[in-house]
């Protein structure tokens, strides 16, 4: 079970960062996942430009993620991860199969937008802002990451930004 909850953290990120760039919902002024980023990267990255695509995608939206929630001991969030995860998704990068099973999600809006509909489940309400959605001992729970996926949805739709995030207490 771990592996499936760790290849949906890892797909929610690449289409929750995709999303988030500036072509797409502008919550982060990157554009690593744009048409014309492929064609920059690939020439000084070579095989390695997707990688470079999701690190650099990361970055920003960790960025903004921290801005809104903070940054502290015991607080973590989708683009930031307690280590020993985040050596995890490092290794699903790694992985061919778990590079091509992503790749699809930053085709275009709709396909990544698809995604979180059919994975998210939605309460229905629309937490702005930083909003607690559980502890980091829930972070391998396929209930938490699918609320989370339908918090993301909601917000993107809605153009009301919401930052979900664990704590260790």
């Amino acid at each position: 079970m771990k592996k499936s909850v760790l290849q949906h953290i890892y797909s929610l990120r690449i289409c929750i960062g995709y999303l988030g760039e500036a072509d797409q919902y502008s919550w982060w002024s990157s554009g690593f996942f744009s048409s014309t980023s492929s064609a920059f990267l690939s020439p000084v990255f070579g095989k390695t430009s997707f990688a470079a695509q999701y690190y650099g995608v990361r970055e920003a939206a960790m960025i903004v993620h921290d801005e809104h929630i903070g940054v502290g001991k015991g607080v973590f969030h989708l683009f930031r991860l307690p280590e020993t995860h985040e050596i995890e998704m490092h290794r699903l990068l790694d992985n061919p199969d778990s590079k091509a099973a992503v790749q699809d999600l930053t085709k275009n809006k709709e396909a990544a937008e698809n995604f979180l509909s059919e994975f998210g489940h939605s309460n229905g309400e629309q937490p702005v802002g930083p909003v607690k959605i559980g502890e980091t001992a829930e972070i391998l729970s396929p209930k938490t990451w699918e609320k989370l996926a339908g918090q993301y949805l909601n917000a993107f739709q809605s153009g009301k930004k919401t930052f979900p995030y664990f704590t260790t207490s």
